[in-house]
């Protein structure tokens, strides 16, 4: 971000969805047209470092990029295969940048120490101007994850919290949920036909815009929904209307969701780009 920008800036540009600078790179919202690709790499992004810690305690000591290339090597050298946590972060920060992604390509650019393959040194990107940019696994751990995370929607875990207090709300949460068959298009389909438009015209929103637009939807029909029930006089709520505005959520008092290496689906695609970054040193 530009070191000039204030918070209320960054605030405004955030809701317009416009471009956002940090660490010399220009960074832009999601579009819905990388949707697929972006739930896929999504939750990489908010793993928290203290469940990756049950494997390893070093892990909580790096940077968080850090600490996932560290996780897909230790993985690599004990089983021969990666999760790989690390490549979808890095396809992520590509998607961000609106930057052809090419695995080749990229993990050329992925630079570890000689000595220490298992410690990440930096990463390269091309910014706006053809110029190669370094990204410190700082720099992107305390600056761009958030940002990305903020342009997009993602919230990131509380890494204060302790493991087992939000296992526990996970595990409540999980009990109360019905099964359903997830299909991408016809959640798109619903938000489009909620919205009174086509669906190609959704792929120009930003992922973002998307979620909220979704969310708003939800929130007015769970609204209408209970306010009409209980004007009736047939049902009473205990403890109030569960849903209580149709623009506000309910503060239920949850710590963000537990993200876990066994909640992100295995990704073998990224196992010989790891060892190709390794050897290219």
């Amino acid at each position: 971000m530009n070191n000039t920008m204030t918070k209320m800036e960054r605030k405004v540009k955030l809701r317009k969805g416009e471009a956002i600078e940090e660490c010399g790179l220009l960074f832009y919202p999601i579009k819905m047209a990388d949707y697929e690709e972006f739930l896929d790499c999504k939750s990489a992004l908010a793993i928290r470092l203290t469940s990756l810690a049950e494997t390893n305690i070093e892990y909580l000591s790096m940077p968080f990029i850090s600490a996932l290339w560290a996780v897909d090597l230790d993985m690599l050298a004990t089983t021969g295969k990666t999760i790989g946590v690390f490549e979808r972060v890095i396809r992520l920060l590509y998607l961000s940048l609106r930057l052809e992604y090419n695995s080749q390509k990229v993990f050329s650019h992925i630079f570890c120490e000689t000595n220490n393959p298992r410690k990440l040194s930096y990463i390269e990107v091309m910014n706006n101007d053809d110029k190669l940019i370094k990204i410190s696994p700082l720099d992107f751990s305390l600056k761009i994850r958030q940002l990305i995370a903020d342009q997009n929607g993602i919230v990131l875990p509380d890494e204060s919290l302790t493991i087992d207090l939000v296992k526990e709300e996970e595990s409540i949460i999980q009990d109360k949920k019905i099964p359903l068959k997830i299909d991408i298009n016809s959640l798109i389909s619903s938000v489009a036909y909620s919205s009174r438009l086509r669906n190609k015209d959704i792929d120009e929103w930003t992922v973002k815009e998307f979620e909220q637009r979704r969310s708003s939807i939800e929130r007015d029909k769970y609204f209408t929904l209970y306010s009409q029930a209980e004007m009736s006089g047939m049902v009473k709520f205990d403890k109030g209307n569960p849903y209580p505005s149709w623009c506000f959520d309910k503060d239920i008092g949850l710590s963000p969701a537990l993200k876990t290496t066994s909640e992100v689906k295995g990704n073998f695609a990224a196992l010989g780009d790891i060892e190709q970054a390794i050897k290219g040193q």
